[in-house]
């Protein structure tokens, strides 16, 4: 634990934050409180703490309102955000700040508690890579990272022993014949860096065009045999002309981040996506329309009379088909359609390259089905659809409409 770690606190309730004090204090050595969001800018700027906790939902100033004045001063400050499931529409905002992670009130304190040590822990390496200035520092100061030296012809020359355990290999030459550089180590994943090029050359270059919170590349540890995550670090000694690639595991901040997302973008009673999701994947249609031509065609549909329905055989019941209708829907989305609640008994449905006969189509099939479809206690439904396709006068509202 670093005792130097400062950490402010925003909270606007008094028994939450007399609560989660307690717990803080032993996480850090200077604890800053405050109660609304205006104060908590005033005592960041005052103060430089390393780590922000706060609430969403706050008189004065909200939480993401805070933060973003705070990002605008120190955009790669560590945040965590405190909400109730309630508040999931500030969460499209929070990760558009890349917050550290969310902890859902009530506050699970064990949670809180291994959050913010991974930050801490995040925290320290950074601070020991700033501080190191020459290739023997280097490699004395990061014996927790994955560490390994290429010579100015970018051969690599040295590795640490946990890159020869992380590839469960004897020594540096095992891995020059297993394989033809780092960059063919590097798994596939849209949420890691993936490079082009096949050489240590290429793939460093590659790297160094995206902002440091983006260099992050996944390997399979082939001695546990699980895949882990990593923040790479890059260091160039004029001295030796040697090159410096530091990895250093960030695999638990990298599943909160995902958690995250998941949890801003999907609906919480059917699990497909929510409100904010189609938002976001309704602008980008337009977008591509505008640009491209591309058509595409939007559904809307809701179960009839539903109200009646809930009245009838009460909400657990309603629940459960709202559950199902979302089920059998999903059967019949293609992958590159956009599914998704948008509240209470209402769906849609983005269909791209589709024009408004084909999507006519499809909502006439799904009515269909639904209409055959025999949901809980052997209850029957309908649902009423709604169809249109964007064109050059529309915007995402009157499209809806």
């Amino acid at each position: 634990m670093n005792k130097n770690i400062k950490i402010l606190y925003v909270e606007d309730e008094e028994k939450i934050q007399k609560n989660t004090k307690r717990p803080l204090d032993y996480l850090c050595d200077d604890l800053i409180l405050a109660s609304d969001g205006k104060e908590g800018l005033e005592l960041y700027k005052q103060h430089n703490p390393d780590i922000v906790i706060s609430d969403i939902k706050m008189p004065n100033m909200n939480g993401i309102d805070m933060c973003k004045a705070i990002k605008e001063i120190k955009p790669d400050q560590h945040i965590v955000f405190t909400t109730a499931h309630s508040e999931s529409g500030y969460f499209i905002d929070a990760i558009d700040m890349q917050a550290d992670g969310y902890i859902l009130k009530p506050i699970d304190y064990k949670l809180l508690e291994n959050k913010i040590e991974n930050i801490i822990k995040h925290i320290n390496t950074k601070y020991r890579l700033k501080q190191q200035e020459i290739l023997t520092k280097e490699i004395t100061k990061l014996q927790d990272n994955i560490l390994v030296v290429l010579d100015k012809n970018q051969n690599m020359i040295f590795s640490n022993d946990n890159f020869l355990d992380f590839f469960h290999l004897k020594n540096l030459s095992q891995f020059k014949q297993k394989y033809n550089g780092l960059a063919h180590v590097f798994l596939e994943n849209n949420d890691f860096f993936t490079p082009v090029g096949t050489g240590d050359k290429d793939w460093i270059k590659e790297i160094e065009k995206l902002e440091n919170s983006k260099r992050i590349v996944c390997m399979m540890n082939l001695h546990l045999f699980t895949p882990q995550s990593f923040l790479v670090s890059i260091k160039y000694i004029q001295e030796t002309s040697h090159t410096i690639l530091i990895f250093t595991e960030i695999t638990n901040i990298t599943i909160e981040k995902k958690e995250f997302k998941y949890k801003a973008f999907t609906d919480e009673l059917t699990g497909i996506y929510n409100r904010a999701y189609f938002n976001k994947e309704l602008s980008k249609q337009i977008a591509n329309y505008k640009k491209d031509g591309i058509p595409f065609s939007f559904i809307i549909l809701d179960i009839d009379k539903f109200k009646d329905f809930n009245d009838t055989y009460g909400h657990q019941i309603g629940d459960e088909v709202l559950k199902d209708l979302a089920r059998i829907i999903k059967q019949h989305t293609r992958t590159t359609d956009t599914f998704a609640r948008w509240g209470g008994e209402e769906f849609v449905k983005i269909l791209p390259n589709t024009t408004i006969d084909n999507a006519v189509k499809k909502a006439e099939h799904l009515r269909s089905i639904i209409e055959d479809h025999t949901f809980i206690n052997n209850l029957k439904v309908t649902c009423s659809f709604g169809v249109s396709q964007f064109k050059d006068i529309d915007t995402k509202d009157n499209l809806i409409k």
